[in-house]
């Protein structure tokens, strides 16, 4: 498949995904779908991709900020990336469900916070457990 058609089919997806997270985010079925599916599609895509072009060189260059960022200087280095940020940032706005979920928090307050994840991840999962943490007095996973 061209880099270019793979980059398009997994954002939509994400986005898709996220809206469905958005729209019922304490349904189980919804969740167990896009962890069970949609996440997991998208690490089969990373570890293929991965597999694909990985070599024992590239680690030495993971090692130093320069290395690095030659090592995303190629379109498959990038949406290796960008798979990997889409997987994870998705995990994390499952978290943020399930947490809000178990805490019993009104599901439209966590609209803003999955849309942060979903924009800059880590970002809008430091927000959430912030935000968290002062409405419930507690900090827990």
């Amino acid at each position: 498949m061209q880099l270019d058609l793979l980059f398009t089919v997994a954002n939509s997806l994400a986005f898709l995904t996220w809206v469905v997270l958005c729209v019922a985010p304490y349904h189980t079925r919804v969740r167990n779908v896009i962890f069970g599916g949609v996440v997991m599609l998208l690490a089969l895509t990373y570890t293929a991709l991965f597999l694909s072009t990985f070599d024992m060189t590239m680690a030495n260059d993971m090692a130093t900020l320069s290395g690095l960022a030659s090592l995303f200087s190629s379109k498959q280095a990038v949406l290796l990336g960008w798979i990997h940020y889409l997987a994870f940032d998705l995990v994390a706005g499952l978290y943020i469900a399930q947490n809000a979920k178990e805490h019993q928090l009104h599901k439209r307050v966590l609209i803003p916070f999955l849309l942060a994840t979903f924009m800059a991840g880590p970002l809008g999962l430091f927000a959430y457990v912030l935000w968290r943490t002062v409405r419930t007095k507690q900090y827990t996973f």
